[in-house]
């Protein structure tokens, strides 16, 4: 198809070839030719891209629709996906929570019981010790019993075997002193026959022997006396010591 133009150089050639006043109508008649073309190409590209303008916008408006649904579904996915990962993680947290309680009750549970055991060690100890303390108490209170009876019995038998030979010393000045109270007679009658002079046969010791005689049984009476003291303190010491 020829365009406007070239219609145009055609006619313009024709024109030359006629006479003037041909030209001149055949060029008037060219403007408005060329001007009646050109209005109604310019019609015809306006309708053109009236269509193609309408058709851009109405696939911009359903693109920009498209990108809007597109944004708002991806939007609620990602909401869907947050809520999602949201929830997990707060049932990986409730989890894990739960299982942090649990293993903290077991650690609270062993560690009273721990505590009660240890406690329990300690009045065991506490226990051992006093009757450790108790015992060592009763042993010392045991060894001093027996050092004491060990003294007592050490001094019972100094009491008895001094009570013994007080006992046969004073029997035996006892018997002295029996055996002498006759004799101390005779030797007074010796003495004094001896004195008056009247017999030859009287002996010149004999008022001597009688002296020795009263002394001695004063001696005896006086020891015997000793003695009988000695008895009497041993008999108080042996009620003392519980003998």
């Amino acid at each position: 198809m020829n365009s406007p133009q070239d219609n145009d150089q055609d006619e313009v050639v024709v024109v030359e070839q006629r006479d003037k006043f041909t030209l001149a109508y055949i060029a008037l008649a060219a403007v408005i030719g060329l001007a009646g073309g050109g209005l109604i190409g310019s019609t015809i590209t306006e309708s053109k891209w009236q269509n193609r303008y309408e058709v851009l916008e109405s696939k911009l408006k359903q693109s920009n629709q498209q990108q809007e649904q597109l944004t708002v579904q991806v939007e609620e996915k990602v909401t869907t996906i947050e809520d999602q990962v949201a929830s997990r993680v707060e049932e990986a947290l409730e989890k894990e929570r739960a299982e942090h309680e649990l293993q903290l009750k077991d650690v609270n549970k062993q560690v009273t019981a721990l505590e009660k055991a240890n406690i329990d060690l300690e009045q065991r100890i506490a226990e051992q010790d006093t009757q450790i303390i108790q015992a060592s108490a009763d042993n010392d209170k045991l060894v001093q019993q027996a050092d004491m009876q060990a003294s007592m019995f050490e001094r019972s038998r100094e009491i008895f075997q001094r009570e013994f030979k007080i006992k046969y010393e004073l029997e035996a000045l006892r018997t002295e002193r029996d055996e002498l109270r006759p004799k101390i007679s005779q030797l007074k009658k010796d003495c004094d026959v001896f004195l008056s002079g009247k017999s030859w046969d009287a002996k010149t010791d004999a008022c001597d022997k009688q002296d020795e005689a009263q002394s001695r049984i004063t001696h005896i009476d006086q020891m015997i006396q000793v003695h009988l003291l000695d008895l009497k303190q041993i008999e108080q010491l042996a009620e003392d010591i519980g003998m």
